[in-house]
């Protein structure tokens, strides 16, 4: 079967959509400390020209935060995508924001080219405190052994917890009795969970007194 020399020349120079540009890596504080959250956005310049300013997300994998940031591109045809805006190969990615201060790099960003997936990691931003609410042993499984680790280190002259806000069960700033029973009462009795950043690992932005001298969530 033959198509029309006409027909054969418009799907030659179709409209496709390019696959996004990617970013990705970690940031730390000056502190050294992981930092995941806060308004992160990448901003794409041609010659002089800004292009557009690409907005990013945090997020978290088997204890360790990433930000993660993709960026539009025109379509093959130099039409915008289906976003509505979009850069174009060979543009440059000139600077990662956060929170409006531009973030120092730990390597050269990249010129963008469509489906590239680049690490970039960085230094900057406000690091809030990274811990499992409860997880009072530090081996990041909320069990009775947490519940108990509490009241031995009250009571029974128990090492000091590494994490001393992971043992604030409760989460009001204050480590005591009620700590440990909040954490049995929500593992064995339906109690509530425990508040922010939960039982799992995730970022407390305002962290209590207690402090965190080393746990597992990095």
């Amino acid at each position: 079967m033959s198509f029309p020399t006409a027909v054969v020349v418009l799907a030659l120079f179709a409209e496709l959509p390019l696959p996004d540009a990617t970013l990705y890596g970690k940031i730390r504080s000056e502190g050294g400390l992981p930092v995941a959250t806060g308004a992160l956005k990448a901003r794409v310049r041609r010659a002089q020209a800004l292009v557009l300013e690409a907005p990013g997300a945090f997020v978290e994998a088997e204890g360790e935060f990433w930000y993660v940031i993709s960026i539009p591109l025109e379509t093959n045809i130099g039409a915008p995508g289906p976003s509505g805006v979009g850069a174009r190969e060979g543009d440059v990615v000139d600077a990662l924001i956060l929170d409006g201060a531009t973030l120092q790099l730990a390597s050269a960003l990249p010129t963008l080219a469509a489906g590239a997936v680049t690490r970039v990691d960085a230094t900057g931003g406000t690091a809030g405190l990274i811990y499992a609410r409860g997880d009072c042993t530090g081996d990041l499984s909320l069990n009775i052994t947490d519940g108990i680790n509490v009241l031995n280190y009250l009571f029974l002259g128990a090492a000091t917890p590494d994490c001393l806000e992971a043992c604030d069960g409760d989460g009001n700033g204050n480590l005591n009795i009620t700590d440990g029973v909040f954490i049995l009462n929500y593992l064995f009795l339906g109690g509530p969970e425990p508040p922010a950043p939960g039982p799992e690992c995730n970022v407390d932005p305002e962290p209590s007194q207690l402090g965190c001298e080393l746990g597992p969530c990095a």
